[in-house]
């Protein structure tokens, strides 16, 4: 065999190794986009802050390959979250585009208002206030009742001046109370206590 025959088979061995090679590739790329599976989609716009309810989305197929990104694949999975942008209708829903109501706004309860006021630490049960206890809120100089009652912890931060920044998820009237109290009387004149336990608190955890 010449050198010049030699070459020309060593070439086209090459040649049909690179098109197998090629061939199988575009093979596994095509099997992969053909197979589908079923991630969940909005079926129509849904607005930030819009709690997800069953009628809102659904299931539909994307090729296999979708599922490898942070997607909701079972619609259950979004049931009761809260868009934190808006929502197109048959976009793929991303983890990072929902998230608990309580993640978001401190509160699970859709119908209260999230407000934070300050109180001097030896007036909110000696600063010891956690997320998650029940509080009632006074001003004791004014009126013997509380203007807030057995108000659920959301947050609890150390102000700069050492004042506590309490966080409450609260009724509309009593948000307005809290704002009006702590603005025209000062910051001083509110007192936290821990609610008493009651069998109405203990339903309610």
């Amino acid at each position: 065999m010449t050198m010049s025959r030699r070459t020309t088979w060593l070439v086209l061995v090459f040649a049909v190794s690179i098109g197998a090679i090629c061939a199988s590739a575009l093979y596994r790329y095509s099997a992969a986009m053909t197979a589908t599976t079923m991630l969940v989609v909005p079926v129509k716009e849904i607005a930030p802050y819009s709690i997800i309810t069953p009628e809102l989305v659904e299931l539909r197929p994307f090729p296999e390959v979708m599922a490898h990104a942070e997607v909701y694949r079972s619609v259950d999975e979004v049931i009761g979250k809260l868009a934190t942008a808006t929502l197109m209708p048959g976009q793929l829903l991303y983890v990072h585009q929902l998230a608990a109501p309580q993640q978001f706004r401190y509160t699970d309860d859709t119908q209260l208002e999230v407000v934070s006021f300050p109180v001097k630490p030896e007036q909110a049960a000696g600063a010891q206030l956690r997320p998650g206890q029940r509080i009632n809120v006074y001003r004791p100089t004014s009126q013997p009742n509380p203007i807030g009652v057995e108000l659920v912890v959301a947050d609890v931060r150390t102000a700069p001046d050492g004042y506590l920044v309490v966080t409450v998820g609260a009724p509309s009237d009593v948000v307005r109370l809290l704002m009006n109290q702590s603005h025209e009387h000062g910051r001083d004149s509110l007192w936290v206590t821990l609610a008493p336990i009651t069998a109405t608190a203990e339903a309610k955890q």
